[in-house]
């Protein structure tokens, strides 16, 4: 009966641990609005405005975007230009990336449309880096004193895709909401990868004719009007903490409670 008893636990253990693993992979948020329900989503007219932008920006963007392509889109960019006047958040049928003013502790903007009577289809998307941060647009590692403009693209590239924020899981995703000065986050981790082939591989179906511009909204984390921000996190982000701390801590509090109870048992 103990060696029963044991294979029994012993199983137990191995599902508790891959139903561990399973709900980190699910664990990424959705916004309301994307664009699945498009032929070809993100082919369209992806447009950086390089006024300002230091260094190597411009390609970084373009970096950053590269990161989510995959069989079913890749991000398609027109020749730089500046075509909404420096206006932030605006809905000119341009999906427009600049660089200007944001709130202190805002690394990056980003604000997508939707129209009231097809909210789930977004219609543009804008993108504002912060021009007061301390940028680095090479392809190392930062300075510690730099933000990596390239882990930022990444992140506000994913806001476009219909993805929310993310810090319950480890390792932390590109979608996570802050991001420490001189570190990197270019690479998307299996919960990012789950975010969007979730929402991209099963495509909505398209409607006969594009959406009429009668109510524009713009569409945020939660669905109402505004946009989504990467923040200035520190080394020591407490999400990120308190994530790794309770996947160490749950299998450790599964093992004990086994122990306990297999020691019950033979008494």
């Amino acid at each position: 009966m103990r060696v029963r008893y044991s294979a029994v636990m012993r199983g137990w253990v191995v599902w508790c641990g891959g139903l561990l693993l399973a709900s980190q992979v699910l664990a990424f948020q959705r916004n309301n609005a994307n664009w699945s329900y498009m032929s070809n989503p993100m082919g369209e007219n992806w447009v950086i405005c390089p006024d300002r932008m230091p260094g190597e920006a411009v390609q970084r963007t373009k970096d950053g975007a590269t990161a989510w392509d995959y069989a079913r889109f890749q991000f398609t960019f027109d020749n730089e230009a500046c075509l909404s006047n420096g206006v932030f958040g605006t809905l000119n049928g341009v999906n427009q990336i600049d660089f200007g003013f944001l709130p202190p502790g805002v690394l990056a903007n980003t604000v997508s449309f939707f129209f009231t009577d097809t909210p789930s289809q977004t219609v543009e998307c804008d993108m504002r880096f912060n021009s007061v941060v301390n940028w680095y647009t090479g392809t190392g590692t930062p300075p510690a004193d730099q933000f990596d403009w390239w882990s930022v693209a990444t992140h506000e590239m994913g806001h476009c895709l219909g993805l929310a924020h993310e810090d319950s899981v480890t390792p932390p995703p590109v979608m996570r909401t802050a991001l420490p000065i001189g570190t990197v986050q270019r690479q998307l981790t299996a919960d990012d990868v789950a975010g969007r082939n979730t929402i991209y591989d099963s495509p909505q179906a398209a409607s006969g004719s594009s959406p009429t511009p009668a109510s524009p909204t713009s569409a945020s984390d939660d669905g109402g009007g505004g946009g989504c921000s990467l923040m200035v996190g520190n080394l020591t982000d407490a999400s990120s903490l308190l994530a790794t701390l309770g996947n160490i801590l749950l299998p450790l509090v599964v093992l004990v409670g086994v122990r306990v109870w297999c020691r019950r048992r033979r008494r």
